[in-house]
């Protein structure tokens, strides 16, 4: 359909220095032809029509009578009005406004007449006339090009001039002429918007020319092309404004920076129009001169949409509106073409195998991404099924995003494709989509083609890391390559995986311990937990050191001066030196040099001492010096009850004895003497610490009453202690020797007799104390008869407060003493003189009765004491075990034994 425009040798010798692009487009129906039919066409029919517009929902027509006919959607409504006496040739519907700028002629050899309508103000019927401007030029009007906001209106004459009218609505319009060629009349005009500063393109017969700035006063006149022009109605203003020019040889395009290329669209031109994003050609028939040929060509994506031949007798005009395109032809008769919609379109395109352009198709009507992935993806698979395999991956190249990358490995997992796979898994990782399942592919792809440089150059080249580092270490590790493994995770701060694969493959550890000195504190810290094990067996001393540093003052290599130290918990690093005691002491003791040991610290280091077996004998003791030092040491911080486990386990005799001496347990440490038969050491402890336990003494004798050799030294020895001290009561240790079988009489005659004969005076002591008590309380009670039955006299005559005569009133008390009874304090109701002692029996008695109901105490008295039986007997001589009276009377502080003489009862008082 389109071929060379170049039909001579000298044609192309003059054309030379532009670009002309020659091809072939390929040809759809993406256009659907049919007449109008509407009811109202019948008045079109009747018209004799000069020009048309559209815009704003309906279609204008202009005729030779000077009407203006307005036609809605469906034709049957429409308008018409006069609007200039002779006839219109020019009209333009504004797309941002409702208003007609219309150029026609009122009178014959009158200069033409520009009117302004406003569409949307009827008076009358006829819309409102804004404004009317009679030209300069009494000569034919061939174009008219205005701006939307009606600052400027171009009006080309057939004598090659060209007038801007300016300020239209204004009072005073002006009007500057320019001029084209002069001879040649204008046969387009076209605005175009630079930046706020306008230019005006026009063409004639030969020429294309611009006018810059027309605005000003005097615009800048430009030819752009002298070679070129065109006839009256082929040139077309596009969406992108750049001015296009139909020759019969080729379609000129013009811009801002002068020509710019042309297409070869063979064929004699009627006219040019725009729709949309397509070029309209209307062309005459080669073959038949009576019908016009319409091609419509989509320019962005390079093909036709649309062409029509012999189909159209004679075009007058072409208009579009309601999203379809209205051509006229001279006898009236108004057709439409309709555009098919986007889906059928690339039906038809897929259908033909014609992906790409069914691609650049649904780009250019903005379809969604996920619609143009699924073109790519069965573009994709027509190319595979054709086994066109790199097309094909460069398809789904493109569909990644939207296409589940599964989809297109399954395809190509076979080892003959793996280059493709190996692009697309590539592409999977620049654009972000790669999980690490991908990652791991890509990089077994690269270790299957055996391509290290390429691995290395993705790993070090990606810089913005479009894949999980974590899942390329593993990879890499996986295929054996160890020194990009470890590259990888250096240079991604990941320190585990670094550590691992040095240690674990590469046996890196001098590299490994100078990498964890250059980590800060917490990254040091948790890869010391994980691999000091590792470490301190390959490397003890310098991993020993690296952990000294780490817990005492620790600052990463190359920090900057000022840099706060920190140190970490020694414990935590303890378990490291299993297996390596030597070290551990190391260790241990320069944290407790250090005075930041805690007590886990010291209960290691007493075990490594105790456990730490060496062949000379020397040194086994310097260890258990070391050990006794850290027990005896004030400053050592440890749980006695740890110490003492640990000593235990090792049977660490000094220890054991210090700790148990230490913690008070000296039953503990006679019975480690006990255990070892150790006599003297036995009673060496009884002596020292017998007094404050006298139950030691319990112990021992009973220890040694049932040794079988002959301990009758120490027994002897043990019984003068306990004689001392009243420990035990003879009969008890008379029972604990009844278990020796060597035991005898005269083993403890001496202990028993002097025994005895001290209980013989301890028991008349106690007689004669109960006789004397017996003999005060008949004499109390012999009193207190007396008292109640017998009258009391009174002779004394002194006051015993003041000494004086005793004299009337005076008051006598049953314990014989007499006062004034000015002497007396008011309400004074008992004896002054008695009454401090009374009161001491009153507390007495109060106390006692607090202490029955405090079993606490007697029990913790009972515990304490080392002769139970006197705390028992103590307590029945209080009466604080006896059963409690009920409505007992109450203890009475006034008077002697508990009765009160002092009240104003005349038994009581005797007044004189």
């Amino acid at each position: 359909i389109i071929e060379s425009c170049v039909n001579s040798k000298n044609f192309l010798e003059r054309r030379f220095k532009h670009e002309l692009i020659m091809f072939k487009w390929k040809t759809f129906g993406f256009f659907d032809k049919e007449p109008v039919r509407e009811k109202g066409i019948n008045e079109i029919e009747k018209l004799v029509i000069t020009c048309s517009t559209s815009g704003r929902g309906r279609i204008t027509f202009g005729d030779a009578v000077g009407f203006l006919n307005l036609f809605e959607r469906d034709f049957n409504n429409y308008k018409s009005f006069q609007a200039y006496e002779r006839t219109v040739t020019h009209c333009h519907q504004l797309k941002s406004s409702n208003i007609i700028v219309t150029i026609g002629d009122d009178e014959e050899a009158i200069a033409p007449t520009v009117k302004i309508w406003n569409l949307d103000k009827m008076i009358e019927e006829i819309p409102q006339l804004l404004k009317v401007i009679k030209l300069e030029h009494a000569i034919p009007v061939t174009s008219l090009a205005l701006l939307e906001d009606l600052s400027e209106i171009a009006v080309g004459f057939c004598d090659g001039t060209i007038t801007i009218v300016k300020g239209i609505l204004s009072r005073h319009p002006s009007q500057l002429n320019l001029l084209a060629q002069k001879d040649d009349p204008v046969t387009g005009l076209g605005f175009r918007d630079n930046n706020g500063s306008f230019m005006l393109f026009a063409s004639t017969n030969d020429k294309v020319l611009a006018f810059h700035d027309t605005s000003g006063n005097k615009p800048k006149r430009e030819i752009l092309d002298d070679e070129v022009g065109c006839k009256i109605g082929c040139s077309v203003l596009s969406d992108s404004q750049d001015f296009i020019v139909g020759r019969k040889e080729a379609v000129y395009f013009y811009g801002s920076e002068g020509r710019g290329a042309c297409l070869a669209f063979e064929g004699d031109k009627r006219s040019l129009a725009w729709f949309r994003s397509y070029l309209l050609i209307i062309g005459q028939d080669s073959n038949n001169l009576k019908f016009n040929t319409v091609n419509v060509y989509d320019l962005k994506n390079r093909f036709i949409v649309g062409s029509f031949e012999n189909r159209f007798q004679n075009i007058t005009q072409v208009v579009s509106e309601w999203g379809l395109v209205f051509i006229l032809t001279a006898d009236n008769k108004l057709y439409q073409l309709e555009e098919k919609d986007t889906q059928t379109k690339l039906e038809t395109l897929f259908k033909k195998n014609l992906y790409p352009v069914a691609i650049n198709l649904a780009k250019s009507q903005g379809y969604d991404t996920s619609s143009i992935v699924d073109i790519y993806s069965r573009y994709g698979d027509h190319l595979y099924s054709k086994g066109d395999f790199d097309g094909a991956i460069q398809q789904y190249r493109e569909s990644i995003g939207s296409l589940e990358p599964s989809y297109v490995i399954r395809k190509f997992l076979d080892a003959q494709r793996i280059h493709n796979l190996t692009s697309y898994l590539q592409d999977l990782h620049e654009k972000g989509y790669a999980n690490t399942d991908h990652t791991t592919l890509l990089f077994n792809c690269y270790t299957k083609l055996k391509d290290e440089k390429k691995l290395e150059q993705f790993i070090r080249n990606d810089s913005e890391s479009n894949y999980e580092i974590e899942t390329a270490i593993k990879a890499c590790r996986q295929a054996g390559y160890f020194k990009h493994a470890i590259d990888l995770a250096k240079r991604h701060g990941e320190h585990d995986w670094y550590l691992k694969i040095q240690l674990e493959d590469n046996r890196g550890f001098d590299q490994a311990l100078e990498y964890i000195t250059k980590l800060d504190f917490e990254e040091a810290e948790k890869n010391m937990k994980k691999y000091g094990k590792a470490l301190i067996s390959a490397r003890p001393e310098l991993t020993t050191n690296l952990l000294m540093k780490l817990c005492t003052n620790y600052v990463p290599e190359g920090s900057p001066p000022g840099t706060t130290p920190q140190k970490g918990v020694a414990e935590d690093y303890i378990h490291i030196f299993i297996g390596t005691p030597e070290w551990a002491i190391k260790f241990l003791e320069n944290i407790v040099a250090r005075g930041t040991a805690s007590n886990v610290v010291f209960m290691n280091l007493l075990e490594l001492y105790l456990t730490r077996n060496t062949d000379e004998p020397t040194n086994d003791a310097k260890l258990k010096k070391k050990a006794m030092d850290i027990i005896t040491n004030p400053q050592s911080r440890f749980d006695d009850d740890e110490a003492l486990i640990i000593c235990k386990a090792h049977d660490f005799r000094e220890g054991l004895l210090y700790l148990y001496e230490k913690q008070g347990l000296y039953h503990e440490v006679v019975n480690y003497y006990m255990t070892h038969n150790e006599y003297e050491s036995i009673i060496k402890i009884c002596k020292k610490h017998g007094e404050a336990n006298p139950n030691l003494w319990v112990q021992v004798l009973s220890y040694f009453a049932e040794k079988e050799e002959d301990c009758k030294k120490e027994i002897m020895e043990v019984l003068g202690y306990i004689d001392r001290d009243s420990i035990l009561p003879p009969l008890l240790v008379v029972e604990i020797l009844s278990k020796k079988p060597y035991a005898t009489l005269e083993l403890i005659r001496d202990y028993v007799v002097k025994r005895l004969l001290a209980e013989n005076n301890s028991i008349a002591d106690a007689e004669r104390s109960i006789k004397n008590y017996q003999d005060e309380t008949k004499k109390m009670r012999s009193e207190i008869e007396d008292i109640k039955t017998s009258a009391k006299i009174f002779q004394s005559n002194k006051c015993s407060y003041c000494s004086s005569n005793l004299d009337l009133p005076a008051v006598h008390f049953l314990c014989m003493h007499s006062f004034h009874l000015r002497c007396l304090g008011e309400n004074e109701s008992e004896c002054p003189s008695c009454a401090p002692e009374n009161r001491k029996v009153v507390e007495m008695n109060r106390s006692f009765a607090m202490n029955a109901t405090q079993h606490d105490q007697f029990f913790k008295q009972l515990e304490g004491s080392t002769d139970g039986f006197n705390v028992v007997a103590d307590y029945f001589g209080r009466s604080i075990f006896a059963k409690p009276r009920r409505n007992a009377p109450s203890f009475d502080m006034r008077g002697s034994q508990g009765q009160s003489s002092s009240s104003y009862s005349p038994g009581l008082r005797n007044y004189r």
